[in-house]
């Protein structure tokens, strides 16, 4: 019986697949982790998302998350979809999904770095306004992303705008299949975390907590169906 991998640590400078050198890994999660690779040939830099193989067996998980992303390929809010690889991993195959590499940082790398105690709700809501487009194009294709938090999120700002990116869209696996509604649970949930959470939700104007609605999902669920809800409700309503 093959060991159970749990973790694979690539240092950088590593080659994989006899092409690829590795930077730097970029993270971890369930299914696999997150690498900053670099094409031996060409200099480019791509994203790898490495599957531990007691997570993608039979590369289910893996054709699913390739077949999601090809779906929503004309969403600009999600990375996009280059192709995947094998590699060989202390006896077994290891397969690999490749993506475009977006620069930035994970929402939760900048609110720990910046605003540790939570955003000024002006703020927040302006990060959260920037989600819920990203999100509503996902929605427009009748699909749903089923991981949205502040780990998932890659952000930049320009000027007074904020540029995003989602990553990691859950896919139909195992039979488990996300809904739109639960991505609004989500969002809802990511807005309670900029502003700062428990300790700062009681002082926060009527604005947060009509669309937090105290994270009660039977009130979410009858006031925002969709993120379009969301949008529109804060295009139509007093920010101050």
């Amino acid at each position: 019986m093959k060991s159970k991998i749990t973790c694979f640590n690539f240092e950088a400078g590593r080659i994989i697949s006899g092409k690829y050198e590795v930077i730097s890994k970029v993270g971890s999660g369930w299914e696999g982790e997150v690498y900053l690779l670099k094409e031996a040939d060409t200099g480019i830099e791509r994203a790898a998302k490495v599957f531990y193989p007691h997570r993608n067996p039979k590369d289910r998980s893996v054709k699913n998350y390739a077949k999601k992303l090809h779906k929503l390929r004309a969403c600009n809010s999600l990375i996009k979809y280059i192709g995947r690889e094998k590699l060989r991993f202390k006896g077994q195959d290891i397969t690999f999904l490749l993506s475009e590499f977006v620069e930035g940082i994970t929402l939760d790398t900048y609110i720990n770095s910046y605003f540790p105690r939570g955003l000024y709700y002006y703020q927040a809501l302006h990060i959260f306004y920037a989600v819920v487009q990203a999100v509503e194009e996902i929605h427009f294709n009748k699909e749903w992303h089923g991981d949205i938090h502040s780990e998932n999120i890659i952000i930049q700002k320009v000027g007074l705008e904020y540029e995003l990116k989602l990553i990691d869209v859950f896919p139909v696996t195992h039979g488990i299949k996300g809904t739109i509604q639960e991505d609004v649970f989500h969002l809802c949930h990511l807005l309670y975390e900029l502003i700062g959470g428990k300790d700062k939700y009681s002082k926060q104007p009527k604005i947060i907590k009509e669309i937090c609605c105290g994270l009660k999902t039977s009130l979410i669920k009858k006031k925002f169906r969709n993120a379009t809800h969301l949008r529109t409700f804060l295009e139509n309503s007093e920010w101050e």
